[in-house]
């Protein structure tokens, strides 16, 4: 299968962007934290934007205009962007919007909360000895359960592994 390059590629941004997402794919992603940073806009000139980095480091950070950011304040039940820590969201690729007297894509939120599958934690995982070390110390068995589906047995077991 031949592998073909988008345009917009050659910008390099380092922000998310349509050219990112493959074609017709949404991204499923959970937003670590949302900061206020300056951000160049098409004329080169800076301002301050909203910015959405992710829990997957490999992703870019993502802008987010006035749409995406009503989004994320449904989802989070709050208008303060500290409170949009760890959101689950799922973006794709809207191609009529109109922006500057013309029709263009950009990258917008759905606006339904997308499930992620979490990893099953079990004896057996290879982040079962982590789980254990980690309730050792100042971790807590609802920190691995945001992060793991994890049985009601296999809870019991990593209990008493600690104890």
């Amino acid at each position: 299968m031949e592998t073909k390059t988008h345009w917009k590629k050659v910008f390099n941004s380092e922000y998310l962007g349509s050219c990112d997402l493959e074609d017709g794919k949404d991204l499923k992603a959970i937003v670590k934290n949302v900061v206020v940073k300056k951000v160049k806009n098409t004329d080169g000139k800076e301002q301050e934007r909203n910015v959405a980095f992710f829990t997957d480091a490999k992703l870019k950070p993502m802008v987010l205009n006035a749409t995406n950011c009503k989004v994320m304040k449904k989802f989070a039940k709050s208008p303060f962007i500290n409170d949009w820590n760890n959101i689950t969201i799922q973006i794709y690729v809207k191609d009529d919007i109109r922006a500057f007297g013309d029709i263009t894509e950009g990258l917008r939120i759905r606006d339904i909360q997308p499930k992620l599958d979490k990893p099953k934690l079990t004896p057996n995982s290879p982040a079962w000895n982590n789980a254990i070390t980690f309730l050792q110390g100042a971790g807590t068995m609802q920190n691995i359960k945001t992060k793991y589906d994890i049985s009601v047995a296999d809870e019991e077991l990593l209990k008493n592994a600690v104890l």
